[in-house]
């Protein structure tokens, strides 16, 4: 019967220990896969910025 008690007792806590560490998770991975979007939109930014002024360089007539 104590045991029965001492589960009951600790199966709530156990359940949002559990709930916790999956949200927790769960926003890691979500700030994770936000930071791989930033990421490559920058790098795609830089690139075409790139790609432009080396296409001035080579024709100044569009400038």
């Amino acid at each position: 019967m104590r045991l029965a008690a001492m589960k009951r007792e600790r199966e709530p806590s156990s359940k949002a220990y559990r709930q916790d560490r999956f949200e927790n998770t769960e926003r890691a991975a979500k700030e994770t896969i936000e930071a791989e979007q930033q990421a490559r939109r920058e790098k795609t930014r830089r690139l075409k910025e790139l790609r432009l002024a080396q296409q001035g360089a080579k024709n100044p007539a569009i400038k």
